[in-house]
């Protein structure tokens, strides 16, 4: 059935769209610098440097491109409003590493005492690291978002959390043709007996320059995960490994569950009736806005009967919402149009004994009225911040969609 605080979200969808009568809602602007590392990708209207845009022409596109092309590494620091650069105040190019000392020293030279750090969003990690390596990392990090842990590649530059870094060097030995050992030592004042530690690199020639095949961490590091292995790749394979197994586990905890949204995604409406699932999902967790698209499913999850999908509010095809509190309870519904049929997914808090199903039209005639026989509401986010959905556009509460 909805959960109550989907009432909210339906309300809160307004808020998230420009009408005629509304403003769109405002987004936040972070006045203050933002540094960011990433290919630069250039597109006709927009282009991109790691997770942010900006527009491809214009003053900051200027700014960028004057030190930067496409598909290079690039460093900016400016203004970011929402997940767009505004303004830019610094943009350095960064040089290709000839050798293979220059990968590393080029991490390490982000971190100033207690200062700093280095991210690379997953589509950039191979200006940095070997294709298999980066492919490794990118796995590694689905699969931590599985186990809601830190994945292990994701900042193994300082071997701790709480650290001020001193005296790092940098050093690198020839191992044939292509093949280097880089190895960067240097002393955590943060800990207390701050002892040099020494993380050796595996380095590998390309055709875009050196780049990190593995690391190998000081033996302490070593993880009951990984084998009591010290490298790098070996902890990420174990985690993608766990990842993997924790995934199937929960997947199946769902299926049993009875709806037929999948892990990672958001549950606005889930129910069943006579062994079948009716579900309404979202593109991410129901409190990571904005989604993307929302989908209706129905059947089983071997075998679905019909997928429903939106990624674009008030088109053809999009989903609608509404409420209304009455004195026992609230009454909610969702709905949308496919092929010449209506869908009305609906709580119903106010009857005695609360119903919610799923009604389907034909040329405004009713031609199903699915009864639900409970659903997984215990399992439902109760908070109205974590059920809104940009997906659903808020209309007046129309009592004849559950006649």
């Amino acid at each position: 059935m909805l959960p109550r605080s989907t009432v909210f979200a339906i309300s809160a969808a307004i808020l998230a769209l420009p009408t005629s009568g509304r403003a769109a809602e405002k987004q936040p602007e972070i006045n203050s610098p933002i540094p960011t590392i990433g290919v630069i990708r250039y597109g006709m209207s927009d282009s991109s440097i790691g997770k942010l845009s900006f527009l491809s022409q214009g003053p900051v596109a200027d700014r960028i491109f004057a030190s930067c092309k496409t598909g290079e590494l690039c460093e900016i620091v400016g203004t970011v409003k929402g997940d767009g650069i505004v303004r830019v105040t610094k943009a350095t190019r960064v040089k290709p590493f000839v050798g293979p000392r220059d990968p590393i020293v080029y991490v390490y030279s982000h971190f100033k005492e207690d200062a700093g750090s280095f991210w690379l969003e997953d589509d950039d990690l191979e200006s940095l690291f070997t294709p298999r390596m980066a492919d490794l990392m990118v796995k590694s990090r689905r699969a931590s978002e599985i186990l809601e842990s830190e994945s292990a590649g994701a900042g193994p530059w300082t071997l701790a959390q709480d650290w001020i870094i001193r005296g790092v060097k940098v050093e690198a030995d020839d191992r044939g043709p292509g093949k280097a050992l880089a190895m960067a030592t240097f002393r955590n004042f943060a800990a207390q007996e701050p002892k040099p530690q020494t993380i050796t690199f595996d380095m590998v020639k390309t055709e875009g320059g050196w780049r990190i095949d593995d690391m190998q961490f000081p033996r302490e590091e070593r993880t009951a995960r990984s084998g009591n292995s010290s490298r790098l790749s070996d902890m990420l394979k174990a985690e993608i490994v766990e990842g993997d197994k924790e995934k199937r586990e929960k997947e199946a905890k769902a299926a049993a569950s009875g709806s037929l949204c999948r892990l990672g995604e958001g549950e606005i409406f889930t129910c069943s009736a006579k062994g079948k699932q009716y579900s309404i999902c979202a593109s991410g967790q129901t409190n990571a806005l904005p989604h993307d698209w929302i989908e209706y499913r129905a059947g089983t999850p071997a075998k679905p009967e019909l997928v429903h999908r939106s990624a674009k509010v008030g088109a053809s095809g999009s989903f609608y919402g509404a409420f209304e509190l009455f004195p026992k309870g609230e009454v909610a519904y969702v709905r949308f149009s496919r092929d010449g049929y209506d869908y009305t997914a609906y709580s119903n808090e106010n009857s005695r004994p609360q119903t919610s199903g799923v009604i389907v039209r034909k040329d405004g005639r009713r031609v199903a009225d699915i009864k639900c026989a409970g659903g997984k509401e215990d399992a439902m986010p109760r908070s109205a911040t974590k059920m809104s959905s940009n997906m659903i556009l808020a209309v007046p509460y129309d009592a004849d969609q559950l006649e």
